[in-house]
């Protein structure tokens, strides 16, 4: 969160399709409405419009965009409470900063922006304290592109920024600190899907129904409760994802032995500990909250160049 001279904060959120990020939190993706049931805990729960609901437990259901209902609009209130919360405030005027793909960007941005005027103002409660936040404007940026956008000035030849997402992974190629729009590209492989295939593939050959955490927590190098023989067959078919991914970008003609490549977000834990061939390169910059800092920055001088 970035604070502005005229006393409105920049929130930056980067609402993705498992998990909600801010510039300092993550949380999961899921929304469940309570209606008027008050919940037991209030962990993760938010009052909004006379209904209750929990917001941050377990994964939603893939759609075809995040504009269809309200649910968005939820965990962008969660995310802004958790911010706001962070800095000791309740009551705010905001300049939300969210983002959409690269390939979506220039078709999606006014719908998205359109979808967050609908309600502007937000009275709510979140985890049982009460906030009060006026979404002044909504600037949209491109994903990927915005995680490395504070050193873009400093990137110097051809790059291949990478973003291995939830839904899609975006790949913008930049040359000399400049994003060139026609050599960057989406492409539909990503977590939720191959994490699908791998839970299809084990249970044919275990046997057995392997929970999505579980499998996660091998891509992530996490403590798992996993038998160590279905870790290393899921090992196994994690490298083959990253090999696949390498391969379609190699297809597409970036030549991945010589330039330099920056895997950005949570996808990057996955390339780095999987990709199973060194390139010195490759750079893996794996913070899970990368574009949602590289939203607040592109707004920052958005709003910085509009006051001067």
């Amino acid at each position: 969160m970035i604070k502005l001279e005229n006393g409105s904060y920049i929130i930056g959120f980067d609402d993705g399709y498992q998990l909600g990020k801010t510039s300092n939190f993550v949380f999961d993706n899921g929304v469940h409405r309570l209606g008027s049931v008050e919940p037991t805990l209030k962990e993760n729960s938010l009052f909004y419009d006379g209904e209750y609901f929990k917001v941050g437990e377990g994964r939603a259901a893939l759609t075809e965009d995040k504009i269809s209902d309200d649910t968005a609009m939820l965990r962008t209130m969660a995310a802004a409470a958790m911010e706001l919360r962070n800095a000791g405030i309740h009551k705010a005027e905001i300049v939300l900063a969210v983002g959409l793909p690269f390939s979506n960007y220039g078709r999606d941005k006014l719908k998205l922006i359109d979808y967050y005027n609908r309600k502007n103002r937000l009275d709510f409660s979140y985890e049982d304290e009460d906030y009060s936040v006026d979404i002044t404007k909504v600037i949209v940026c491109p994903q990927c592109y915005s995680a490395i956008a504070s050193r873009l000035g400093n990137m110097k030849g051809d790059y291949l920024i990478v973003d291995i997402g939830s839904k899609t992974t975006d790949v913008v190629y930049v040359q000399n600190g400049l994003p060139v729009e026609s050599r960057s590209i989406t492409i539909e492989k990503a977590m939720v899907k191959w994490i699908k295939e791998i839970q299809r593939e084990m249970k044919v050959q275990t046997g057995k129904d392997i929970p999505e955490h579980e499998v996660m927590k091998i891509a992530l190098k996490e403590d798992s409760n996993l038998p160590a023989a279905y870790a290393e067959l899921i090992r196994g078919m994690l490298r083959e994802k990253i090999h696949s991914l390498e391969l379609e970008l190699a297809e597409r003609g970036y030549s991945l032995d010589y330039i330099n490549i920056i895997y950005v977000g949570g996808g990057a834990l996955m390339a780095r500990d999987y990709a199973g061939k060194y390139r010195g390169y490759t750079a893996y910059d794996c913070d899970l909250c990368a574009n949602a800092k590289g939203y607040e920055f592109l707004a920052s001088q958005i709003e910085r160049k509009q006051v001067a």
